[in-house]
């Protein structure tokens, strides 16, 4: 289906029509704020284009080829943390994965709050965790040079290797409308470098191939530039021959009830990006932003919505607050809900691990 995309004038018609609605309803709460919902202070194009160069560093160390060996493999998925002074559901759901050896963790958005504090206690607990991870999974070898000698540290499930400064752990987010307020994307950026990136997993040297597709949409918006970077196949790099594609983004397409909010994407961007998903061939797409949970086939592709993993939702957890997917290499799947459990701690108990309590 060809579809022909009339971009600025229906952006700019949908944006105003939004906004004065938005404005009618939301102007005592920053957290629905028009600014936090629909806004924020970068654009898509600014930061898909700022994505873009940072991914050319980056795109081959996430690609990930698995040993012939391997039958299996699994990622766990989260959305909207929120995270203030406490990352502890953060920690929760990274510890789950370590501990059920998934290969990495997804998250949909709306990581933290936008404060530079916030950010700081995120960047404090993925950097302890990291330590955990890279003990489990990987091993050190000293390269002598002219230079001087180099330590590498190497990822015994699928060869990665680099620096400890530069070794990543394997969280992959996506940015929500609260990681770009208040200049939340330069924090975000920093953490994180991209916005709009995507890897694959192969099951052994000659075996098949799954892609991971991360798109920005915290603007409620895909942006024109990001329309034509898709448009001229910046997921299309190689010739793999892919047989599941998983894409992630943080506003939800379909309205989980009558009483949430639906999506923000005007009309033709929605049939742009259904359309893109047919053509992907997607297994799942996974949206967050509403929090709350919805599950829907259409048009061949699974559409999963997430609930929120915060301690505001859910101050004493819940039993299905993330999912694992679990991918066989025959191609099947299966599904699983995955419990979140952990409590807010006190701000002595958060001050004495190094955490940010007091932001203003």
């Amino acid at each position: 289906m060809e579809i022909t995309m009339k971009k600025s004038l229906s952006y700019s018609l949908m944006a105003a029509t939004t906004m004065l609605a938005a404005s009618v309803f939301f102007t005592s709460c920053e957290k629905v704020s028009p600014q936090g919902v629909l806004m924020g202070n970068t654009s898509v194009d600014d930061r898909v284009k700022q994505s873009l160069v940072n991914y050319s560093f980056i795109d081959v160390a996430l690609d990930k080829t698995l040993s012939e060996d391997v039958e299996e493999y699994s990622f766990l998925v989260g959305s909207d943390s929120h995270i203030t002074i406490d990352p502890g559901r953060l920690s929760e759901m990274l510890e789950i994965g370590l501990e059920h050896d998934d290969l990495f963790y997804c998250h949909l958005g709306d990581l933290a709050d936008t404060k530079a504090e916030y950010y700081h206690n995120t960047d404090l607990a993925i950097s302890e965790f990291k330590h955990k991870w890279m003990d489990k999974y990987t091993r050190s070898e000293t390269i002598h040079n002219s230079d001087g000698d180099v330590t590498y540290f190497i990822d015994d499930r699928t060869g990665d290797y680099d620096t400890w400064p530069r070794f990543r752990v394997p969280f992959y987010p996506v940015v929500g409308n609260h990681d770009i307020t208040h200049n939340g994307w330069a924090m975000f950026s920093d953490l994180f470098k991209t916005s709009f990136y995507e890897f694959t997993v192969q099951m052994g040297t000659d075996g098949p191939t799954d892609r991971f597709i991360f798109i920005d949409s915290a603007n409620g918006t895909l942006g024109e530039f990001q329309i034509d970077e898709i448009e001229n196949g910046v997921f299309q790099r190689d010739e793999k021959d892919i047989r599941n594609t998983f894409v992630f983004t943080h506003t939800n397409i379909f309205r989980p009830s009558y009483n949430e909010f639906a999506s923000t994407y005007c009309r033709e961007e929605l049939y742009f990006l259904l359309d893109k998903l047919a053509d992907w061939k997607t297994t799942i797409m996974f949206c967050g932003h509403v929090h709350a949970w919805d599950d829907r086939m259409f048009g061949g592709v699974r559409h999963i919505t997430m609930p929120s993993m915060n301690f505001v939702d859910h101050p004493n957890g819940g039993d299905d607050l993330l999912v694992r997917i679990t991918v066989k290499k025959d191609g099947t799947y299966k599904m699983d809900r995955v419990g979140l459990y952990s409590k807010q701690r006190s701000k002595d108990e958060l001050r004495n691990e190094g955490y940010h309590v007091d932001a203003k």
